[in-house]
């Protein structure tokens, strides 16, 4: 799947707040909704100290308010409008960006070594490693590829973002080798306990010696690995 694929997809998200929120606040208004944007007028740096988070638009919110919209560059009249609303929002979100040096590490898989999973429950695509920021939800039962993942795999990447590795499930995929001597055979087996794989390698000794063997996920990564690096034949 493609970039394009889950840029199609209803994101499914969900905030809290009000079910039909007003396009702007003012003094006098009451309600979740103004209780959160005096939370993040707070987090910005504008202070409420003698009422906080109380609920109210009152005289300090609307101070508060114009403050924020005098230092940048907007009507400063006290009113939450969609400018005003749209300017808070984009700071709370460039605030709660994570720094790249406290994100997991991600390990490319690249094309090469990319394998399909398939959605066991309706799946979120966050945009960072860490697992924030919810972009997107992809249906359950949906099949598509992955190309790396972060530390402890908890996250898969995929085009645009990454998915919970305990919401997919990677597919099974058979490999099967050619002209493979005892030698080989044994070399090969060796690899799969050294690796804690625990697919069973099916042996046929008739005519050109071939195996078969199924794997998932990792573990199919990895017998792709062992054996281009072998430089031994497989499909």
């Amino acid at each position: 799947m493609d970039l394009d694929f889950f840029k199609s997809i209803d994101s499914g998200v969900n905030l809290v707040g009000d079910a039909d929120p007003p396009s702007s606040y003012r003094k006098g208004d009451l309600g979740l909704g103004v209780n959160e944007l005096q939370q993040k007028i707070m987090k910005l740096g504008y202070t409420l100290p003698k009422y906080g988070d109380d609920g109210s638009y009152g005289a300090e919110m609307v101070s508060a308010v114009k403050a924020f919209q005098k230092a940048n560059g907007l009507l400063d009249d006290g009113i939450i409008g969609e400018k005003t609303l749209a300017q808070i929002d984009d700071l709370i979100k460039e605030l709660n960006k994570p720094k790249e040096e406290d994100l997991p590490k991600v390990t490319s898989l690249g094309d090469k070594y990319s394998f399909q999973v398939k959605t066991k429950v309706a799946a979120g695509v966050y945009k960072y490693s860490n697992l924030a920021e919810k972009q997107k939800v992809i249906a359950a039962d949906t099949i598509f590829s992955v190309y790396g993942y972060t530390e402890g795999v908890k996250a898969w990447t995929v085009p645009g973002g990454f998915v919970m590795a305990n919401q997919v499930e990677p597919l099974p995929v058979t490999l099967t080798t050619g002209g493979l001597s005892k030698k080989m055979e044994d070399e090969f087996r060796t690899f799969l306990k050294g690796k804690v794989i625990d697919s069973e390698l099916n042996v046929h000794a008739k005519g050109n010696p071939s195996a078969e063997i199924t794997v998932s996920g990792l573990q199919f990564v990895k017998v792709r690995q062992f054996l281009d690096l072998k430089g031994w034949y497989y499909k």
